[in-house]
């Protein structure tokens, strides 16, 4: 399993979840997020974090106190989720976007998974950047 993190304009990161574990409040606050934020800092060199809005959906990962006070002590804010997980755009944008570009391949290894979802993310032109079902939103 994979946590794919992008911003407006770009792929942000993309963290493996190690074979058959869980994503648990634990690995997203000490593992995931601070890739993440790491991987905006080198991208935002003047800015950092600052000003990120974060969307994630309600997985209790993400919800819970731990992960909560861990937002608030880096400043960032989240956006709600969608009612219907149907209307986030990752599931109807992004996601079949990748799962086109991957469908019917076979990888012998996870490096091997993780090179080529990495080079479907960056072959995604800018120009489809658009998101034709949410006006004004730019992957």
């Amino acid at each position: 399993m994979w946590a794919i993190f992008f911003r407006r304009s770009r792929f942000v990161e993309g963290i493996a979840l190690e074979d058959r574990k869980t994503v648990t409040a634990d690995w997203y606050t000490t593992i995931c997020l601070p890739k993440v934020f790491s991987a905006i800092e080198k991208q935002r060199e003047k800015s950092g974090v600052r000003g990120i809005l974060l969307h994630h959906d309600n997985a209790s990962s993400h919800t819970v106190l731990r992960t909560r006070e861990f937002l608030e002590n880096y400043r960032i804010g989240t956006l709600p989720h969608p009612p219907s997980p149907d209307l986030a755009p990752c599931d109807f944008w992004l996601f079949p976007k990748l799962k086109d570009q991957l469908r019917g391949r076979r990888f012998i290894s996870n490096e091997e998974l993780t090179g080529a979802l990495f080079l479907a993310i960056e072959e995604i032109p800018k120009k489809n950047g658009k998101c034709p079902l949410i006006p004004g939103f730019n992957a």
